[in-house]
């Protein structure tokens, strides 16, 4: 997109400076567009400026998320790395530990806080049977919890992915905004090749 705008802008101002050489010395004065390059390289320009600041917010956000990962250990009949845990293993979630990866409770009754998840700040009570997300802090008393989704299979994984790929797809309106120049660039193209004719 930088080279049609390039393109454009400079096909634009050649040809404004031509058509006001041409008008002085003719007397014949064709339209200029000395506005028009100007302008389109400031909105390029301010876009730019706007998609940085976006993606600079993006990227805080996804560290936010990345933080929220449990790290270091989980404690069960023996101290294990989070890294090891496999689908299907019973692990012990002790009061104001981190939930290491997304699982359902089978034993133990206990408020579980998924405010760094999912937004509420409404306490949710975990009992046997129930979902609990990876992340989430366990409040007061233990929970096991057997493994069903871990590494990148986990709900907190598949939030950072999709942040992480809406941050490099293009918008609809980048896509518009491509053809618009593309338009430009063909309009500006013609207006040289008539004038120069």
């Amino acid at each position: 997109m930088d080279v049609l705008v390039v393109v454009g802008t400079t096909a634009c101002y050649v040809y404004s400076v031509y058509a006001l050489l041409y008008g002085a010395i003719s007397g014949f004065w064709s339209p200029t567009y000395f506005e028009t390059s100007a302008m389109l390289i400031t909105f390029v320009l301010l876009g730019e400026y706007l998609e940085t600041l976006a993606k600079g917010k993006t990227s805080d956000a996804i560290k936010k998320l990345v933080e929220l990962t449990p790290g270091g250990r989980v404690i069960s009949q023996r101290e294990i790395d989070a890294l090891l845990i496999q689908p299907g293993d019973v692990l012990k979630v002790l009061p104001g530990a981190k939930v290491p990866v997304d699982g359902v409770v089978v034993w133990g009754s206990n408020h579980v806080n998924k405010s760094m998840v999912t937004g509420e700040s409404v306490l949710v009570l975990k009992e046997v049977n129930s979902v609990v997300i990876g992340s989430t802090i366990n409040l007061h008393g233990s929970l096991h919890i057997q493994a069903t989704k871990v590494d990148s299979n986990t709900v907190l994984s598949q939030i950072i992915l999709v942040v992480e790929t809406s941050q490099t797809s293009k918008a609809p309106i980048q896509k518009f905004a491509d053809y618009v120049s593309i338009i430009w660039h063909v309009f500006c193209q013609n207006s040289v090749m008539t004038l120069a004719n």
